[in-house]
């Protein structure tokens, strides 16, 4: 391509256009490798520069103050650009501040992040500094303008190289489905089929890549197999491992052993060896990951049984598949694992499996391709999956950066339950889902999340293949996921695109919907006249149903939205309402169930109808039906979801002692749904895992409340069965690391003084410790006030302030905070656990509230009414687990010190709070003025 182009980046003092203010632009134009000419100006903003942007882009406010104003440098940046094509990193955010501030441009360009993603799966970063690290693309001063524009040059140039590299129907494919669209980078892949068309008498004719032709390599794999060996496990050989001189710090010699690991080891070991149920909380540093794997390694290598492992996290579960267990393969001798010295023996494989939804469908993927009437954003997402559909080898979506409508089409090609006809499959011998199934069930560890191994017990072990060991990591999850996956939510679009799947009628002509099709399921078959005018009878039937459904439902929402808005006491984005009795005792709720069975009994007809219409196609099965597979799939899903939908919608309406139910409506979506959960899920923990598995270990670092068990026991119906029990403090020296400070005079949080007393408090303690610091709120409305308050006084102390949801992503503003030397960054729920900043950058820990649940919660309102002290029993133990994720963010290293501020006088003032205190390890604790912690602090880290 010899054309000209012109690489773009501009900085400015935030992300909003219109708001925030351009500081630096800069261009370079190129035709191919050679650069043409530079550009590049410091704009004078109109306010001061923020602090953060100062540190970000190490651009100094004196350098503005000399700098021309934006309207100065606009006309030079406009002949220099000229009318070539733009290129840039995100570009939109540079067109969008340019125009903001006058200068619009109106010719083509073409964004880098979206080429990158869509050239690039697989890529752990997609921004311009990841890229250009892994593409070992020089960028020593990133956040500059004219540094970014440049690399965005070179990234262009590789992403051209990957574009020519394309063979002509991949080509060919992708400019035939961007004509669906206005896909601003379709010129480039225009070019490119022109150019490679005029060499094609030189090129494979195959369109497919390597993967596409040979498949899914899963048929030569085979199911585990019991060796027939059932001895224990060699405690001794497990605990070598970790020994001083073991496999692992000869492997590792930066390893260190520690006691609590090796204590940790041998009581997995000895639980799988007795069949026992574990409970082990190991505190932060124990290096817990490694304590379980290794007797799960052996004993499923040893005896040929399969270990499901779980975790809550995709963090985790990719840290133990892609990093702990290949570092066990490549460090351990097979024989130490198997616990028999001096035997060959083959090393124990792991696979990774995730639910239905996770992998591509080949099938449906061909036919949407194959489709005549695509939307255009289903023809953009089908250009980026089909790209990447050629060379995946696990058909796994995490290895794609979908956008918000990407994602969307991603549910029209994914494997789903409702679609999925099995063997049957032209494309099964290339399924990525039953791929993964097949490793699998070949595997000795098989790594899950929580959700799938809910699913595996709601689909009564149909999702998981057969096990009876299992490793539950992050186990303080558990209760919340199977809340999740074991209850039902409807919503009245879902309710309607089922009803739309069945029929669809426009006028007095059918227009849609699986019975309007059926007719084309005879074409070709050897079914009779008779047959057609049978399935048209069932078909016939169903109809009105529908219709009726249709209907109805259109007055029974109107009733259920009006009944939440009237009684609702939630001001919030989402009101909710728990469906008490005293609430279906109400003279209102009389509409409702009347509302109710005028649409429920029709929609049981519809699934009677369906039922029967599937019973009669079974009886078909060898008059060759085009797509008979696929017809019986489509008819028993449909005909499930009314049942369900009766069958659950029923328990809400009229009452069911064991379900919670809720309605819940979001304003700003206009989006009503109905919501059921289980009232404890202990029972069905207790009957489908404790009660069905050889062994079980649960694990996490926040299991005890007050050095007890009790409280995670009875929520996860351990109470009564026999479980042994290990806690094991951190191998971290908390005394000499960590410094609590309690603050003996802040306002408790229902005063009116507490917000001005806490915002003052961060503000001094920043000031002291020159920032470090991450601040743990309990709600995303009280975290906006206080950096809303805190952001001009931070700015006067060149401290940066950075805001969950309000300066980027949760990844990129942990990236930035890393980065950033002087930064406070406030944080909400997910904040509480799963940051990890080791050293200097993380020094200090703010809790401004005890975690606390939001008291009219449905869920922890129904479950509280189970409790004689809901208050003591219930509350008190589920914020101390979550109090206890906070306290752990600060020491991630022996050689990390810093301090914890609670900025809650409860943990003082009120009876409970010596069971926060008493939860946490014994760290060097003072009590104080708030006014002396930031003194007490800065002497601290000294």
């Amino acid at each position: 391509m010899n054309s000209v182009y012109v690489a773009l980046d501009v900085e400015a003092t935030g992300l909003q256009a219109g708001t925030d203010e351009i500081i630096e632009v800069a261009a370079v134009r190129f035709r191919g490798a050679a650069v043409e000419d530079t550009f590049q100006r410091l704009v004078k903003p109109r306010y001061s520069l923020p602090i953060k942007i100062a540190q970000l882009t190490g651009i100094e406010q004196s350098e503005l103050e000399l700098a021309p104003s934006f309207h100065a440098v606009a006309p030079e940046l406009a002949r220099f650009i000229r009318t070539h094509p733009i290129v840039g990193h995100s570009v939109g955010f540079d067109l969008r501040m340019l125009a903001a501030q006058g200068l619009r441009i109106p010719q083509p360009s073409y964004d880098t992040f979206e080429l990158a993603t869509l050239l690039m799966p697989g890529r752990s970063s997609y921004s311009l500094a990841g890229l250009a690290a892994a593409l070992e693309i020089p960028h020593p001063e990133a956040h500059r303008a004219l540094a970014d524009a440049q690399v965005a040059r070179l990234l262009f140039l590789r992403l051209l190289d990957e574009i020519e590299r394309l063979p002509i129907p991949a080509l060919d494919e992708i400019v035939r489905l961007g004509k669906h669209t206005h896909w601003s980078l379709q010129p480039l892949f225009e070019a490119a089929l022109r150019e490679r068309a005029r060499s094609a008498l030189t090129l494979p004719l195959s369109g497919e890549s390597d993967a596409e032709q040979s498949g899914v390599e899963w048929r030569q794999l085979k199911p585990l197999e019991p060796t027939g060996r059932e001895e224990p496990l060699d405690l001794a050989v497990t605990s070598a491992f970790f020994a001083p001189d073991g496999p692992l710090r000869r492997s590792f010699p930066a390893y260190e052993p520690r006691k609590q690991q090796i204590d940790m080891t041998t009581a997995v070991a000895r639980a799988f060896s007795e069949g026992e149920t574990l409970l082990v909380e190991a505190g932060t540093g124990t290096g817990k990951s490694l304590a379980y794997l290794v007797p799960a390694a052996q004993m499923a290598a040893a005896r040929g049984r399969r270990v499901v492992v779980s975790t809550n996290t995709i963090n985790l579960q990719d840290q133990l598949f892609f990093k702990d267990i290949p570092d066990l393969q490549r460090v351990v001798d097979s024989s130490v694992i198997r616990g028999m010295p001096g035997e060959d023996a083959e090393p124990f494989t792991a696979s990774l499996l995730k639910g239905r939804g996770n992998y591509l469908c080949l099938r449906r993927l061909h036919a949407l391709r194959r489709s005549e009437h695509l939307t255009p954003e289903q023809a953009r997402g089908l250009i980026k999956i089909g790209l990447w559909a050629r060379d995946t080898k696990t058909g796994d979506r995490a290895e794609l950066a979908l956008g918000d409508e990407e994602a969307r089409v991603w549910h029209d090609v994914n494997v789903t339950i409702d679609t999925c006809i099995g063997p049957r499959c032209p494309d099964f011998d290339r399924c990525f889902f039953y791929g993964a199934r097949r490793a699998a069930e070949a595997a000795h560890l098989v790594v899950v999340n929580h959700a799938l191994l809910l699913s595996d017990i709601k689909a009564e072990g149909k999702v998981l293949p057969p096990y009876n060991y299992l490793v539950i990591d992050e186990a303080h999850h558990l209760e919340d996921v199977a809340t999740d996956q074991l209850g039902w939510r409807l919503d009245q679009a879902a309710l309607l695109r089922f009803l739309e799947e069945i029929w669809t009628a426009g006028g007095a002509r059918i227009v849609g919907g699986l019975l309007s099709e059926l007719p084309n399921y005879w074409i070709g078959s050897a079914a009779t006249p008779a047959d057609a005018d049978r399935a048209e009878g069932y078909a016939a039937s169903i109809r009105p149903m529908v219709e009726r459904v249709r209907v109805a439902s259109y007055d029974w929402w109107g009733r259920v939205r009006g009944l939440v808005q009237q009684t609702s006491r939630d001001n919030s984005y989402e009101q909710r309402v728990r469906v008490t009795p005293a609430l279906r005792a109400s003279r209102g709720w009389s509409e409702i169930q009347q509302g109710w069975e005028n649409m429920m009994l029709p929609l049981a007809d519809i699934g009677k109808g369906l039922a029967k219409l599937e019973e009669f196609i079974r009886t078909l099965e060898h008059a060759g039906l085009p797509a008979y597979d696929e017809l019986l799939v489509r008819l028993s899903a449909l005909a499930n979801f009314a049942v369900d939908t009766v069958i659950e919608g029923s328990k809400l309406v009229y009452g069911e002692e064991t379900t919670i139910h809720w309605l819940a409506y979001d304003r700003g979506r206009d989006e009503l749904r109905l919501h059921a959960a289980p009232l404890h899920v202990g029972d069905v923990l207790r009957d489908k895992l404790w009660a069905e598995k050889d062994s079980v270990v649960l694990a996490s670092a926040t299991l005890s409340v007050d050095g007890s068990f009790d409280y995670v026991k009875d929520r996860l119906g351990l109470a009564a069965v026999p479980v042994d029990e290990v806690q094991l403090d951190s191998p971290f020296d908390y005394p000499a690391s960590t410094l609590l400070y309690l603050p003996t005079d802040m306002p408790e949080p229902n005063d009116r003084a507490y917000q001005a007393a806490l915002e003052q408090a961060l503000l001094e303690l920043a000031t002291a410790t020159g920032g470090r610091m991450l601040a743990l709120f309990t709600s995303t409305a009280a975290l906006r006030q206080t950096y809303k308050a805190l952001e001009d006084p931070f700015e006067e102390r060149e401290i940066v302030l950075l805001g969950q949801g309000l300066d980027g992503s949760r990844r990129a503003v942990l990236q930035r905070f890393r980065e950033t030397p002087r930064a406070v960054l406030l944080g909400t729920s997910s904040f509480w656990e799963g940051v990890d900043i080791a050293g200097d950058a993380l020094s200090v820990v703010a809790i401004t509230k005890l975690p606390f649940a939001v008291p009219n919660d449905p869920v922890f309102a129904a479950r509280s009414e189970r409790f004689g002290d809901p208050f003591g029993d219930f509350a008190v133990p589920q914020a101390i687990l979550k109090f206890k994720q906070g306290f752990g963010r600060l020491i991630r290293s022996r050689e990390d010190r810093g301090v914890v501020a609670i900025l809650d006088r409860r943990v003082l003032s009120k009876r409970y709070g010596r069971q926060f205190l008493d939860s946490l390890p014994a760290a060097t604790v003072k009590q104080g003025l708030t006014k002396e912690l930031p003194l007490a602090a800065a002497r601290w880290l000294v």
